[in-house]
This record gives structure tokens, sequence and C-alpha cells, in this order.
């Protein structure tokens, strides 16, 4: 598990079952990105979803509506293959709510990295499922009106 930062919260049995959910959310998040499914993965969120980025703040208030505003596929036209997190460092956890510093890269076709970009993702746990349901990043808007 790679949930370390400086001041790392303290974390009780509950905690850090919560921890480890997360870490697999964030992982089946990059996963159906990766896969070009935005079904799939608006599936991986909570809603309202909000995400900060590039001097704007987006909402999305569905999964259909998060689904219809990210063809994934339009983000090959800069180049972009795939992406990978580099590190995923808890800041804050609880039983239903977790902070993760953390930073991705967008790869081409031929494994070079286009981009490493810091953010700040917060997951939260409703109905007994973790969903992403905000993020705040430094990767810009590489596509109008997307998320990503």
């Amino acid at each position: 598990m790679n949930a370390s930062a400086p001041n790392l919260p303290l974390l009780n049995r509950a905690n850090a079952q919560s921890v480890e959910r997360g870490l697999l959310l964030l992982d089946e998040f990059i996963a159906a990105f990766n896969a070009r499914d935005a079904r799939a993965w608006s599936q991986t969120l909570h809603y309202p979803h909000v995400r900060f980025a590039g001097g704007e703040v987006r909402i999305w208030h569905t999964p259909e509506e998060y689904a219809a505003d990210n063809d994934i596929c339009l983000l090959e036209k800069t180049g972009w293959r795939y992406s990978r997190w580099d590190f995923r460092h808890l800041v804050h956890a609880d039983a239903d709510k977790l902070h993760f510093a953390l930073q991705f890269t967008r790869h081409d076709g031929e494994d070079r990295a286009l981009g490493s970009h810091q953010a700040l993702y917060i997951l939260t746990r409703k109905a007994e499922r973790w969903g992403v349901q905000a993020r705040s990043s430094y990767a810009g808007i590489a596509v109008g009106g997307a998320a990503f």
C-alpha cells in the first residue's frame, strides 16, 4: 500500500480498511479511464462530482451527465494513450472520507511521459459504496468541457 506522507494520520482498523478500499477505488478509476470507458469511469464517482482544474470548477450531477461529457477517446488527439499513478499519499482518513495527495503521469504510445500532474482527490463512502467525490488538479483541461 502506497499511503504515506509526513504527519500520516493514525489509522485505526476501520480507517485502515477504508484506505485499502480507497486505493482499490483509485485503481478502478484509472483502469476505467485507460480503457476509455466513460460509463465505467462515471461509476467510480459520487455525485454531485466536482473538479477544480484550469481555473474552472465543473460539477456533474449524474453518472449519465458525466459519461456524456467525457468521451475519453478525444484525449488521444493530444497524443495520450494511458495514464498511471506515480504516487498516492494519504493526507486524512476516517471511516467515510479519505483525502489523497497524488500524482499521475500521462503517457503516449511510445511510453514517453507527456506530463505529470499533482492533485488532491477526495473519496467518500455513501450507502456502503466508495466513490471519488471531488478532484483538484494541476493538469489543466486537455479537452474543453471534459474532466481531463
